[in-house]
């Protein structure tokens, strides 16, 4: 876990007000609020949300919707990984079929 001090002396341009009011805005959801304890999925967040804004030149009004679309990024690759990680144990030629299945669809072929 990394203190609300942690988190500011390793992601540039962190203040503590800025990090306060994207924690309010839910921005941010620190492991433990009350005694502002942080993840390092949190530090990546930060570091993410100050390049939108600083390096990218987002607005702030942006940042939720920008922020909702790499959430749903990111569940779609772990709903993927799970049903790759599934289709790994299927027989090899139900896997077959699906890589198929697969191919066609991307090909714009018979489904």
């Amino acid at each position: 876990m990394l203190s609300e001090r942690d988190l500011l002396t390793r992601v540039q341009r962190l203040t503590v007000t800025r990090l306060r009011v994207w924690v309010a805005q839910g921005w941010i959801k620190p492991v433990d609020e009350a005694a502002r304890n942080y993840s390092e999925a949190d530090l990546a967040r930060a570091a993410l949300i100050c390049n939108l804004e600083d390096e990218l030149g987002f607005a702030e009004e942006d940042v939720p919707v920008l922020l909702s679309l790499i959430d749903q990024i990111h569940g779609l690759r772990a709903e993927l990984k799970g049903l790759l990680d599934a289709l790994e144990d299927m027989p090899p030629d139900l896997r077959a079929t699906v890589r198929m299945r697969i191919t066609r669809s991307r090909e714009g072929g018979a489904r």
